[in-house]
C-alpha cells in the first residue's frame, strides 16, 4: 500500500509573532515571578490583567504582597513605591492594573459588589477576580498555601475596605491606606458607606461579627488632611471632615461595636507621623511592617 505524505508548509513570521502574542496576553505560561522588577499579562475571569511585579534578588520564600494603586491608575508606580517593603520583609510584589475603561468606580472604588437594588452576584464582585488572581500566582510559583497580604492606598484602599467586608478570602492582613471612605460597621448607613441598601440591610446582624473579625488594618498618614482627589460626598463627609479623621472614625466605631457585644476586634489600627497622601511615604514608613505583620 502506498501512502501518500502531505507536506504541510511551515507557518510563517507573522503567524508565528501573531500566535506567541496570544499566548502572552491569556497568561498560558506557568512561569514564577522573576527577580527585579518584571511585567506580565495573565487572563483571569475573563480578563486581561496586567500586572507589575518585583521580587528581592536575595528571596527567600516569603509572603505574597498584593498592592492596590489609587484613582491615577498607576500600577507601575505602586509596584516600585512597594520595592522597600519586599526588600524589607523578604516579599513578592504583585501590583495589578484596574484601568478606568473597564473598571470605573463603581467596579474599582466600589468593588462591584452593590447597586440601588441591593447585592449584585457575587461573579461580578471585582474582589473574585483577585482571589482567581491569587489562585492563578499561586500554581506558578508552585504554592499551594503561598501565604498572601493586600495593600491599597487611596482609591486603593477603598477598594480593599469592600473586598475587606463581603470578599471571602485568606490574606494574612489586608492593609487600607489613606482611603476617601470606609465601609462603616453599622446597618443604618447606605452602601458603599455603611452596610445598609436603599430598601433594606445588605447583610444580617451575624455579618457585623464576621465583620470585625476581618484582619483589617487602618494604615493612616498623620498629616493626611488635604482634599485634592478626596471623595468629598455627604456619604463620605459624615464619616469625619478629613481622611485622617474618617478612618479614625472607622475603627473607633468598630471597637465601640466590639465593646457592646463581647465580639473579638481583630482590626489594627497604624499611624505614620507627618505622612500625608502619600503611598510613597507610607509604604517607606518603618511603621509599614507594624501594619502588615499577621494575625
Amino acid at each position: 500500500m502506498i501512502r501518500r505524505l502531505c507536506r504541510v508548509p511551515p507557518p510563517g513570521l507573522a503567524f508565528i509573532a501573531g500566535f506567541v502574542l496570544l499566548l502572552a496576553a491569556f497568561g498560558t505560561s506557568a512561569e514564577p515571578i522573576p527577580a527585579g522588577d518584571g511585567y506580565r499579562v495573565v487572563r483571569v475571569g475573563g480578563y486581561n490583567l496586567e500586572l507589575h511585579t518585583y521580587k528581592p534578588a536575595g528571596y527567600a520564600g516569603g509572603p505574597l504582597l498584593l498592592v492596590f494603586h489609587g484613582v491615577g491608575r498607576d500600577a507601575d508606580a505602586y509596584r516600585d513605591n512597594a520595592r522597600p517593603i519586599a526588600d524589607r520583609l523578604d516579599m513578592a510584589v504583585v501590583a495589578p492594573l484596574f484601568d478606568k475603561a473597564r473598571f470605573p468606580s463603581a467596579s474599582y472604588q466600589r468593588a462591584g459588589i452593590a447597586d440601588q437594588r441591593g447585592l449584585l452576584p457575587r461573579k461580578l464582585w471585582t474582589g473574585t477576580l483577585v482571589v482567581d488572581l491569587v489562585d492563578l500566582l499561586r500554581r506558578e510559583e508552585g504554592r499551594r498555601d503561598w501565604p498572601y497580604a493586600m495593600i491599597g492606598h487611596s482609591a486603593g484602599g477603598q477598594f480593599l475596605g469592600r473586598f475587606a467586608a463581603f470578599m471571602p478570602h485568606e490574606a494574612s492582613r489586608i492593609v487600607i491606606a489613606n482611603p476617601s471612605s470606609w465601609v462603616f460597621p453599622t446597618l443604618g448607613q447606605v452602601f458603599p458607606f455603611g452596610l445598609g441598601g436603599d430598601t433594606a440591610p445588605l447583610v444580617d446582624a451575624d455579618f457585623l461579627q464576621r465583620y470585625l473579625a476581618a484582619p483589617i488594618t487602618v494604615f493612616l498618614g498623620a498629616n493626611d488632611t488635604g482634599d485634592k482627589s478626596r471623595d468629598d460626598s455627604p456619604g463620605a463627609v459624615v464619616q469625619g471632615a478629613t481622611r485622617h479623621e474618617r478612618g479614625l472614625n472607622f475603627f473607633r466605631a468598630g471597637a465601640a461595636l466590639a465593646q457592646e457585644k463581647g465580639w473579638p476586634l481583630n482590626w489594627r489600627l497604624v499611624e505614620v507621623p507627618g505622612a500625608g497622601h502619600s503611598s510613597k511615604r507610607m509604604f517607606e514608613a518603618a511603621q509599614v511592617a507594624e501594619a502588615l505583620s499577621g494575625n
